[in-house]
């Protein structure tokens, strides 16, 4: 798929040495996604849902080294699934696998039934690597005690990592997919920001964050932009496609490109 129209800045990183041609493959994902999304968008609304991300470098040359040019750009994958429960708790289960680092991060979690997806409960993390030695695997869980503070428990260890400001909401990071979607159309209409409070890969917290409207295109598909700024936190974009998807999220290093959307039965 070729396409002359350049691509918005914010996930622009098609460096004219960069073999294979990120803006080729970014178009090409969008184009079968798009072809998709009219066959799964069909089927009855319920409360389970799927999206699985395909994840490009956007600086090829820090992940290819000496070796050959690889066929794909692609470097890995992120799969977020939710469903809401009987006492409407959101569910969720994200999986993000990098096959060039190695990272394998399982994270499983709950929120309200809101549209800042606040953090209800628990939470817990496993994550792996690929350097075979005792620094290969970590598990931790973590909560909220009454008195607002997060805690860590890691190898039988409990760690504080901060305490909530209860006049902002928390979320993690992996439900700005569906909370940026749920407030676009005020932020956009009103042109104003919102306050949050983001719990990193539910590890790092990061309690001043805003969240705003960036910018409308018609290139490669029709799309609306939002953006993630913060103390603490690297700048990200994310961009809403006509489904209501959030079909490309570009930070500093890698942007995930919307591979696959399913909403199936409970």
């Amino acid at each position: 798929m070729k396409n002359s129209t350049p691509l918005h800045w914010s996930f622009d990183y098609n460096h004219a040495a960069q073999k294979p041609d990120f803006a080729e493959e970014l178009l090409t994902l969008l184009q079968e996604y798009e072809v998709n999304s009219v066959r799964t968008c069909e089927d009855v609304i319920d409360s389970s849902i799927g999206h699985v991300y395909h994840i490009l470098p956007n600086f090829w040359r820090g992940y290819i080294g000496r070796s050959k040019p690889a066929k794909s750009l692609g470097i890995g994958t992120v799969i977020i699934e939710r469903e809401k429960d009987i006492e409407n708790i959101w569910r969720y289960n994200v999986r993000y696998k990098n096959s060039t680092s190695g990272e394998d991060l399982q994270m499983q979690f709950g929120c309200s039934d809101e549209n800042f997806r606040c953090l209800s409960g628990g939470w817990r993390v496993t994550g792996l690597n690929s350097c075979q030695d005792s620094y290969s695997a970590v598990e931790w869980n973590g909560s909220i005690n009454k008195d607002s503070e997060l805690k860590l428990n890691i190898n039988n260890t409990q760690i504080l990592i901060g305490k909530v400001n209860d006049s902002i909401p928390l979320t993690c990071n992996w439900t700005l997919f569906d909370v940026i979607p749920a407030l676009a159309d005020s932020l956009k209409q009103n042109a104003n920001t919102v306050d949050i409070s983001i719990l990193d890969d539910l590890e790092q917290l990061r309690p001043k964050c805003k969240i705003g409207f960036l910018d409308s295109t018609e290139s490669p598909i029709p799309l609306e932009g939002y953006f993630l700024y913060g103390t603490g936190v690297l700048p990200s974009y994310w961009w809403i496609d006509e489904n209501g998807n959030i079909a490309v999220v570009s930070s500093v290093f890698e942007t995930l490109v919307l591979r696959q959307y399913v909403r199936s039965s409970s």
